[in-house]
């Protein structure tokens, strides 16, 4: 009876000290209590989280207007001088567009220093998201931070420059414009930038720098946030990521480092148009606040120019206090210390007879098919989901409404299987635990030795193997205290069951094997804690119930409601030149909405790929009635330079309300330069046109219906260069003619994509 409490209590405090490593990531909603008016108000905030996020305001829109008039009155509020900077930008990606940045500075008592920025971006993703969490967030806690800052009479030594960007969803081109044309951007010591990938989770802290971080590190402990989610790995992992933000561009243009911040959880909602302040998570919001109401007093003191440093740190955060850190030069020390603990250990228990090469063996081949048999089950889940369920096969996103209890399953699944290929050791059986161990153990040494070497931010699951370590050791001399191997254990806990969900949520459904690894490498270093648990095979059955449970819980949520619509598209694309019209769409399965248009044996026949986060094309192509729409005017001027290249002037003039024009050029056509609306890309860049590895030649998105305008130097072939135009409005159910009936409360537009446009296709001759 005692073992049975025993094993029961070992249980409910694994379930209990989880829970804790995971919801104590963040504080709770009502973390800030607003006792006066120098208290930050979370209810502030929210209020211009709702008046930035109620509706979409995309760059170049009647909303972005008055989002951005909004903000220059808050500031002005403030009794803050405030300027605006407008101008094109033109990165090195091939995108256009004319960005209007919000500015403002707190003066410091020593001008000599580089200054403080704080920054987000004001503008919407394109074109139905309302922005609330992407990032109206940003601004409200930044707004409501500086209104506390400045209620403190604070008398800061370092300048504060308030950034606003725009464009920032357009190819962070607010950002590219403040670095290379303003004059401010020439001495920021330091970028805070707030963001988010989602409208809920905690926030988590990234680190953009070209040096080292050690200073940086050191700094941010020092400043002594109180909800720190920071870690080395995810620092490491960014790095080796495509996504950037606006953080980016001070780092690789002026190199400038940076802290930006961002909850990622609830990914579905991301660009979407359910990113709206209902659905924004509070407790994120406050978690933000937390960062800045701590980092901006601090960073206003130190010396900015003094956070550059040659070296780096291995660091995370732990439940309960400040942040882990250490250098990155005690890694292989670390690492050979622990080959060395282990094989001590070994030596002993195998000259003590204790340890036996056959029950290794068989610990090992336990250790090992768990292991394989877990992944690939978790990645067989993730891989038949989108064929089983429409919900998971049309988010872009790569995460669904009901992704957590998909996690659940996988999590669920891989617990049913290690106690399956465990269940035949008995908790009374210590020799044989004592060997089982062995197994685990190894295969962690093999992983931190890799991991010394080719990801040095993860350096830090050193420290719960540690534990381990002494765990085992125990074990050998007949230390069998069950609740002595669960404080053990804590550490292993802490610090890895956050990431049993974060990758899968930050990276997409599609990585739920590593949710898998991550469960039996936990498992492996709680063994001598596991092992001590009566009735293993019991075990088998509550996790595949439960992971059946999960499944039908998430099968009950697979269904399109109106809190979990179904994203869809439609396109409306007249070749002028054909004088033909079809529509098109990016979704896999069609639905009410685009039956209509479409069969499904159309093939697709346009190839083409606009400029989207996933690079998407069509998937299905009808033909569409013919409407009259005024495409773009085009006018060409030839000027022949010599022998080897033409430079030709191509005007591009809007002849309705256009948002946005791609431009194509085939990809073997030397490109010698290129100017648009007199701006070339910089030079100390390798230009995106040098080695084209696509037809793409350049992306507009246009601001109050200018002319684009482009110079472009070719070099000379037999057959005359032919440029593709595309042009498009967000004006499809504006249109009488064709009548498009609107989606249902169970739809919304796809993100990411073009849609719900009337776009016009054209072919120039250069010549």
């Amino acid at each position: 009876m005692k073992r049975i409490l025993t094993s029961l209590f070992i249980v409910l405090s694994i379930i209990l000290i989880s829970y804790i490593s995971i919801e104590g990531l963040q504080p709770s909603a009502t973390y800030f209590k607003e006792e006066t008016e120098k208290s930050f108000s979370t209810a502030n905030a929210f209020n211009h989280v709702k008046r930035i996020g109620s509706q979409p305001h995309s760059i170049g829109t009647k909303a972005h207007s008055k989002v951005r008039n909004y903000i220059v009155q808050q500031l002005q509020d403030l009794d803050l001088e405030v300027q605006t900077q407008k101008g094109y930008d033109f990165n090195n990606n091939g995108i256009l567009t004319a960005p209007q940045n919000i500015l403002a500075k707190i003066k410091g008592n020593d001008p000599s220093r580089s200054a403080l920025l704080v920054m987000t971006h004001y503008d919407s993703a394109v074109h139905s998201s309302p922005g609330a969490s992407d990032a109206a967030s940003g601004v409200g806690v930044i707004l409501e931070s500086i209104r506390v800052f400045l209620q403190s009479n604070p008398q800061p030594k370092n300048d504060i420059i308030i950034c606003f960007t725009d464009g920032e969803e357009v190819g962070l081109s607010g950002a590219g414009l403040f670095v290379k044309e303003h004059t401010w951007a020439k001495n920021i010591g330091l970028v805070l930038n707030f963001e988010a990938r989602g409208s809920g989770g905690p926030s988590n802290t990234i680190l953009e720098t070209n040096t080292g971080n050690t200073n940086l590190i050191n700094a941010f402990a020092e400043a002594n946030p109180q909800f720190p989610v920071a870690t080395s790995l995810m620092y490491s992992v960014y790095k080796k990521l495509p996504n950037d933000t606006d953080a980016t561009v001070f780092r690789e243009v002026n190199d400038t480092p940076s802290f930006f911040f961002a909850f990622i959880d609830d990914h579905f909602d991301y660009h979407t148009a359910k990113d709206t302040p209902e659905n924004l998570d509070i407790k994120s919001l406050v978690h933000q606040a937390t960062y800045l109401q701590a980092l901006l007093p601090y960073f206003s003191q130190v010396d900015l120019d003094s956070l550059k440093a040659d070296k780096d740190q291995v660091y995370f955060n732990f439940f309960g206090l400040d942040i882990v850190h250490y250098p990155f030069s005690f890694i292989y020390p670390m690492l050979v210390f622990a080959w060395v603990i282990f094989l001590g250990l070994f030596v002993y228990g195998m000259r003590h007879k204790i340890l036996d090469f056959k029950q290794i063996g068989k610990g090992l081949w336990d250790f090992s098919r768990a292991l394989f048999f877990g992944i690939l089950i978790s990645a067989t889940l993730s891989d038949k989901l989108p064929v089983i369920y429409d919900s998971v096969l049309e988010n872009q996103n790569d995460f669904p409404f009901n992704g957590h209890l998909y996690i659940g399953v996988g999590v669920s699944l891989t617990l049913a299987i290690l106690f399956y290929f465990y269940r035949n050791y008995s908790a009374t059986t210590t020799e044989k635990n004592k060997n089982a161990f062995v197994a685990p153990l190894v295969i962690w040494l093999v992983l931190l030795s890799i991991i010394a070497f080719i990801l040095k931010g993860a350096a830090y699951f050193i420290i719960p193997f540690f534990f381990s370590l002494l765990s085992f050791g125990l074990l050998l001399f007949n230390k069998r205290n069950p609740y002595l191997h669960l404080l053990l254990g804590v550490p292993a806990l802490i610090i890895l069951v956050p990431l049993v969900q974060f990758f899968p949520v930050g990276l997409g459904l599609s990585k739920l094997f590593i949710s898998a690894l991550f469960v039996m490498l936990i498992f492996g270093l709680l063994w001598s804690v596991m092992a001590y648990l009566k009735y293993k095979k019991a075990g088998v059955l509550i996790f595949a119930v439960l992971a059946g449970f999960l499944f039908l819980t998430a099968h009950s949520q697979s269904g399109y409601t109106e809190d979990r619509p179904k994203p869809n598209s439609l396109i409306y694309m007249l070749d002028v030149d054909q004088k033909q019209a079809t529509w098109n769409t990016y979704d896999k399965t069609l639905d009410a909405y685009t039956k209509p248009y479409f069969k499904k044996d159309n093939s697709n026949v346009d190839s083409v790929v606009f400029d989207s986060k996933y690079n998407a094309q069509y998937t299905y192509t009808s033909v569409a009635p013919l409407v009259n729409i005024s495409a773009a005017a085009i006018q060409v001027e030839e000027n022949r330079l010599d022998n080897t290249f033409t430079e030709y002037n191509v005007k591009i003039s809007p002849q309705r309300e256009v948002k946005r024009i791609e431009v194509f050029l085939d990809k073997n056509v030397k490109v010698e330069s290129l100017t648009a609306n007199e701006k070339a890309t910089p030079n100390h860049q390798l230009p995106y046109y040098k080695d084209r590895k696509t037809p793409k030649l350049l992306t507009y998105f246009a601001v109050d219906q200018d002319t684009l305008r482009l110079k472009l130097k070719l070099k000379n072939t037999e057959i005359s260069p032919v440029l593709e135009v595309y042009d498009a409005s967000y004006d499809l159910f504006e249109n009488e003619t064709l009548n498009i009936a609107p989606r249902d409360e169970k739809m919304m537009p796809r993100p990411f994509v073009l849609n719900d446009v009337m776009m016009t296709k054209q072919k120039i001759i250069l010549e």
